[in-house]
C-alpha cells in the first residue's frame, strides 16, 4: 500500500499526539512528531515512508522527508536544487510551528489529487499570511497533514461512490434503468451507458460477473462503509485475500496469464506475449481493474474516470472508452503547472509580472498561463523575507519536479510544454540557475 511501486492510502499515518518535535533535533528536509511509546501500528506487508526512533525520555519520534518521495536513506542522492535550498533553511534559524506546518504542506501535495489547483492556491495564501487555515485541504498521498485535521476538497465523493454501488446491486438485482434514475437523478447518464455497456443483466457471462465482484470489491472502502483501510486493502490487493482469489478465477476462466496491477513490469512482460488481439484487451481491463484506484487511493483525479473505464471494459472487453475526449486531463493539469511555476520562478527573480505578460503576448505556447501567473503574484505580494522566499523555492521545486511512487508527476512530467518553452526562449528555472550560478562565483 506504501510500497514503492504503488501508493499510500489516504490518511493511514497520522500521528496520535499531534506535537511537533523540536526544530533543533529534525534535520534538514525532514519533519518529524511524536506518535507515543511506539510506533505506528501497520501490518508487516505496508512499506512506510518513516524511521521510528525514540528520544532520550523514551518517546517514539516518527520522522519523513518534506521532500517527497525520499525514502529513509534516499537523501543521499538529493539533487543540486534540493541541497541548496535546504541550505537556505539552514540560514533561517529556527522556524516556528505555523511555518513547519506550511513546508510539512507543501511536502505533502501531489498534482495527481483531485483538488488541484485549489490545493495550491491554498498554499499560496498560507505562504502569504503566515499560516495554514484550518483544517486545511487534503492535498496529496505523502503523508498530508500528520499532525493536524484536513477536509476535502470533494464535497459528496462519499455520497457518490454509495451510489455508485447501490446503482450496481440494482442493475444485479435486475432493476430497470427508470427505476435507477428515478432514485439517483443526477447519476441518471451514468446509468445509461452502464446499461449500455453491461447490456441485460440475464446475458452477463460469468466472467463479466466475476469481474464485476472484483470491481467492487474497493467499495467496502470507497463508501467508508468500512474505514478500516489496512484490512480493505489486504482483501482487495494483498496475496491472500479476496481480490487475489477473484484475479486467479478470472484468469483461469479466460485463459489469461496471471493478472498483475498494470504498473507493475510483469504485467507489461505479459502483456506483450498474448498474441489474440481480444485477450490482450481483457487482459488490460483485468489489469487495470486489479490496480483499483492506485490502491484504495480515492483522491486521484481519475477516480470516477476509472470506476467509467472498469464498467465499460468489462462490458465491451476494450480498454478505454472511444466516445470520451482522452487527455483532457493531462493537458489540464500539465498547462496548470506550467502557469504557476513560471510564476513561482519569476516571483523569485523578484521580476514584475507585467512586463512578464506583455512578453507572453508575443509568443504561442498553444495555451495562456496569465489566470495562474495572476495568483501566485496576487496571493504572494510584494513583501519578501528569506522564510517566505524559502517556502517559495519549496513549493516551485515541488511543482516543477514532484515524484510519485518513482514517476514524475509535476511539470516535468510534460516534456511537450517545457520543450516549446524551451524553443520560444521561456525559461521555467531562472532562478534557480541564477542561484546556482551566484553560488559558483562565491
Amino acid at each position: 500500500m506504501f510500497g514503492r511501486g504503488a501508493l499510500g492510502v489516504r490518511g493511514l499515518i497520522v500521528a496520535k499526539d499531534k506535537q511537533l518535535v523540536s526544530y533543533e533535533a529534525v534535520r534538514l528536509g525532514f519533519e518529524a512528531v511524536y506518535t507515543g511509546d511506539r510506533p505506528l501500528e501497520v501490518d508487516d506487508e505496508t512499506e512506510v515512508p518513516v524511521t521510528f526512533t525514540a528520544d532520550e525520555k523514551g518517546r517514539m519520534v516518527m520522522e519523513w522527508s518534506t521532500w517527497p518521495w525520499t525514502w529513509p536513506g534516499q537523501e543521499k542522492d538529493w539533487d543540486e536544487d534540493i541541497r541548496y535550498i535546504n541550505a537556505m533553511q539552514a540560514k533561517l534559524g529556527p522556524l516556528d510551528d505555523r511555518t513547519r506546518q506550511i513546508r510539512a504542506h507543501i511536502g505533502s501535495l501531489t498534482p495527481c489529487d483531485s483538488g488541484f489547483p485549489v490545493t495550491v492556491d491554498e498554499l499560496l495564501g498560507a505562504i502569504s499570511q503566515g499560516y495554514l487555515a484550518a483544517p486545511s485541504f487534503h492535498n496529496g498521498c505523502w503523508l498530508a497533514s500528520v499532525w493536524w485535521e484536513e477536509k476535502t476538497t470533494q464535497p459528496m465523493q462519499d455520497q457518490s461512490m454509495q451510489a455508485v454501488e447501490q446503482i450496481f446491486v440494482g442493475y444485479l438485482e435486475g432493476k430497470g434503468q427508470e427505476e435507477l434514475a428515478g432514485r439517483f437523478p443526477p447519476a441518471r447518464r451514468f446509468i445509461e451507458r452502464t446499461y449500455a455497456w453491461l447490456g441485460p443483466v440475464a446475458t452477463l457471462t460469468k466472467l463479466q460477473r466475476l469481474m464485476l465482484e472484483r470491481m467492487l470489491l474497493p467499495f467496502e472502502f470507497l463508501t467508508k462503509r468500512n474505514q478500516d483501510a489496512l484490512a480493505v486493502h489486504r482483501n482487495c490487493f494483498g496475496p491472500d485475500g479476496r481480490g487475489a482469489q477473484l484475479d486467479a478465477e478470472i484468469a483461469a476462466l479466460a485463459g489469461l496469464p496471471k493478472i498483475h496491477p498494470d504498473y507493475l513490469p510483469q504485467y507489461r512482460e505479459k502483456l506483450a506475449l498474448i498474441p489474440d488481439p481480444q485477450k490482450k484487451e481483457l487482459y488490460r481491463v483485468c489489469c487495470h481493474i486489479a490496480h483499483g484506484l492506485h490502491g484504495l487511493s480515492d483522491c486521484h483525479h481519475s477516480t470516477f474516470r476509472w470506476i467509467e473505464n472498469w464498467i465499460h471494459g468489462i462490458g465491451t472487453g476494450q480498454w478505454g472508452i472511444p466516445e470520451r475526449q482522452a487527455g483532457v486531463e493531462r493537458e489540464r493539469l500539465g498547462r496548470l503547472l506550467f502557469g504557476y511555476v513560471l510564476g513561482l520562478d519569476k516571483w523569485l527573480l523578484d521580476a514584475p509580472m507585467q512586463f512578464l505578460l506583455l512578453d507572453l503576448g508575443y509568443v504561442d505556447l498553444g495555451f495562456d498561463p496569465k489566470n495562474e501567473i495572476l495568483r501566485v503574484y496576487a496571493y504572494l505580494g510584494e513583501e519578501r523575507n528569506p522564510v517566505k522566499e524559502w517556502l517559495v523555492a519549496c513549493f516551485w521545486y515541488t511543482l516543477m519536479n514532484s515524484p510519485l511512487g518513482g514517476s514524475p508527476a509535476g511539470l516535468v512530467r510534460h516534456k511537450e510544454l517545457l520543450e516549446r518553452a524551451s524553443q520560444l526562449g521561456i525559461s521555467l528555472r531562472e532562478w534557480m540557475g541564477a542561484a546556482l550560478g551566484a553560488k559558483g562565483t562565491e
